[in-house]
């Protein structure tokens, strides 16, 4: 806890920022920049679900994995750079509020573990030289699909969960 303790200061600042009043005080900041934040999750969601689902075995099968992820890359980039940026305001807004929020912590923690894994293990997978097997890919895929899962569901229960 003493951890978290040392964070205080931090999302106090934040909380306090211009940023953190502009969110809070100007009426249609708070849902325009949430509503960007919600399609860039939908983007990012839909093109890993695509490919996760591809790795599975269940859609597309006559596509090579490797260049239906290449293709829809670019999209699930910019989803996820549009997601977090979006984000961040978002937190400015009540980051005060977010010291305390459990669910706000496991989300943080899935985002960065589903980042990391999207960029390291999946990435091999999917365009690695070598040809996993069917029990690998879909392993992969459900890992993937259960971080970034946890990430959109964890964002949900920030609101309803409190601290």
């Amino acid at each position: 806890m003493s951890d978290l303790a040392s964070l205080r200061p931090l999302f106090q600042a934040c909380d306090q920022s211009a940023l953190g009043h502009a969110m809070r005080d100007v009426a249609w900041l708070f849902p325009f920049v949430e509503t960007v934040h919600l399609l860039a999750l939908g983007l990012l969601g839909g093109t890993v679900l695509i490919v996760d689902l591809r790795l599975c075995g269940a859609v597309l099968r006559q596509e090579p994995v490797s260049r239906l992820a290449r293709e829809v890359e670019p999209w699930m980039i910019g989803g996820l750079v549009a997601m977090l940026l979006s984000g961040l305001p978002l937190f400015f807004s009540e980051a005060l509020k977010l010291y305390t929020n459990g669910a706000f912590r496991l989300k943080m923690i899935l985002l960065l573990l589903a980042v990391i894994y999207t960029f390291t293990a999946h990435r091999r997978v999917v365009f690695g030289d070598e040809f996993p097997s069917p029990m690998r890919c879909r392993m992969t895929a459900l890992v993937s699909l259960a971080l970034w899962s946890g990430v959109g569901l964890c964002g949900r229960a920030i609101g309803f969960l409190g601290t």
